[in-house]
């Protein structure tokens, strides 16, 4: 089975959990956690990546990121290779360090960026690590209290998103509730069964088109029939040869949904509805500035919304 498609959208904020094998922990000594940070740092400064978030448990990575124009992979790649290169020669042994590649969840940080912060710093007591939260070392959460201070942290978004009160005692008034049982399913089931995005709809929406996941149960047919309806045209008027203006606006219509939804390409909805692909395009780009309340994936309302789709293989 081939592997799942990475999610690349740059300057997008991302979940991230690497795994340790089940045959040893990712950290066993204190200079472990030393070394990895050290790596941590300067894989940042490399890559243009900030991390707003981390929790270290024995046997597990979890990242809160914002990445520049490096992908997640690449990043990830980078540290992970180099920290187990390190703990290798250390202890004298070779093989797979960790379980399996990383997980990456692309989140709507305008929505979720202070809930996954919550989230992480409230694993080591969620785990049973310890009892109190607020007490674990392996955490951005202390640097939050500024009782540490971490100089690869960025801790600026995450704590303009609490506005413009009083920010140290907002966020010391949520780490003393443990997380939603809500946010707690949705944040686990992205680490365990690798969802590519938490976001609205509207947040997919906004994605380059090229980094959207779609959960699309819709055809070329159903578009074309209701596009249709909401211009008040014939379906036989569309696929004829006139060039009526408001039909010409339909097909142009067509076209874009069935591209933006990736239903179907621009030379297959071409052949659809008979015209040239040239024509087609630059009626598309026409009427996207002239009707531009038309050229919205929410636009019409009866096609299925759109959704992350969890089954997204590479090809």
């Amino acid at each position: 089975m081939s592997r799942r498609q990475r999610l690349h959208v740059p300057r997008g904020t991302y979940y991230v959990i690497q795994r340790g094998s089940a045959h040893q922990p990712i950290f066993s000594t204190a200079e472990d956690y030393s070394v990895f940070e050290r790596l941590l740092a300067a894989g940042l400064r490399r890559n243009g990546t900030s991390v707003h978030a981390y929790c270290w448990t024995p046997q597990a990575i979890h990242l809160l990121i914002q990445i520049d124009e490096v992908s997640v992979g690449r990043f990830m790649q980078g540290l992970t290779s180099r920290y187990a290169r390190s703990v290798h020669q250390r202890v004298g042994e070779s093989g797979h360090f960790f379980q399996q590649r990383y997980q990456a969840t692309l989140l709507d940080a305008d929505a979720y960026l202070l809930k996954l912060m919550h989230y992480i710093h409230y694993l080591p007591e969620s785990l049973g690590l310890i009892q109190d939260a607020r007490a674990y070392t392996h955490s951005s959460h202390r640097a939050y209290l500024r009782e540490v201070e971490v100089p690869w942290l960025t801790t600026r978004k995450v704590l303009h998103s609490f506005g413009e009160e009083d920010v140290g005692a907002a966020y010391q008034e949520m780490m003393s509730r443990a997380p939603s049982t809500q946010d707690v399913v949705l944040f686990e089931r992205g680490g365990v069964n690798d969802l590519r995005v938490i976001g609205s709809p509207e947040f997919l929406q906004n994605l380059p088109r090229e980094s959207r996941t779609y959960q699309s149960k819709v055809s070329l047919d159903q578009i074309i029939y209701q596009v249709t309806c909401a211009l008040g045209v014939e379906r036989e008027h569309v696929l004829s040869a006139s060039r009526k203006r408001e039909l010409a606006l339909a097909r142009a219509l067509i076209a874009w949904f069935a591209m933006e939804r990736r239903v179907c390409t621009l030379s297959e909805v071409a052949r659809r509805l008979r015209r040239d692909p040239s024509t087609l395009s630059v009626a598309v780009s026409r009427y996207r500035s002239s009707r531009s309340d038309l050229f919205k994936l929410n636009s019409l309302h009866y096609l299925v919304p759109l959704g992350p789709q969890q089954e997204l293989r590479a090809e």
